[in-house]
């Protein structure tokens, strides 16, 4: 029997101490991982932090992946390169080493206590569209079809700073390898 390999968009966010190696050290966890295999990363964009809270800007990127992992699985497996990575847990929106969230599932949707796909905050927040428009500039939300360019002209706020200088390195490897 043939695995499905599934597309998926995952953000990248950190605003703790060495915050562009906390993002290195999520992407060297995700594509080791044999059951994934790391197709592009974004840019890295300084962004100022989002909800109430006093903190440190974060560093923010996105990664498009192919993966054998079903969407909870996908989801563990995030949650334990967090914990491998040193998150500590702490308020909502608030300062973390490590945040890793699935944007997009291919096009998969759904709505559980635990896992919401589309990712809810996609559509109000710049520092998931730009990253997500780098990596696929005709990607659409599987609810309503529409493009996610057309989410950035009815930003309510923009949390983007800049673009980085420097970019999170990866293997490139060809479509035939397993992910």
């Amino acid at each position: 029997m043939k695995s499905q390999f599934y597309v998926c968009y995952l953000s990248l966010g950190s605003n703790k101490n060495d915050k562009f190696s906390y993002l290195q050290k999520a992407v060297n966890l995700i594509e080791d991982d044999e059951n994934i295999r790391l197709l592009n990363v974004s840019s890295v964009y300084e962004t100022l932090p989002f909800g109430n809270v006093e903190q440190e800007n974060f560093y923010n990127a996105a990664a498009e992946i192919l993966t054998l992992l079903k969407p909870n699985q996908l989801l563990q497996r995030l949650k334990e390169i967090e914990s491998e990575i040193g998150r500590s847990e702490n308020e909502k929106w608030g300062p973390r080493e490590i945040d890793l969230d699935i944007i997009f599932y291919d096009e998969i949707i759904i709505d559980e206590k635990e896992l919401i796909i589309p990712h809810p905050g996609v559509y109000e927040r710049d520092f998931f569209l730009i990253p997500l428009l780098e990596l696929n500039d005709k990607l659409c939300d599987p609810k309503t079809d529409k493009c996610l360019s057309d989410f950035i002209n009815e930003l309510k706020s923009k949390k983007i700073i800049r673009k980085l200088d420097k970019t999170l390195s990866f293997k490139e490897r060809s479509i035939e390898e397993k992910p």
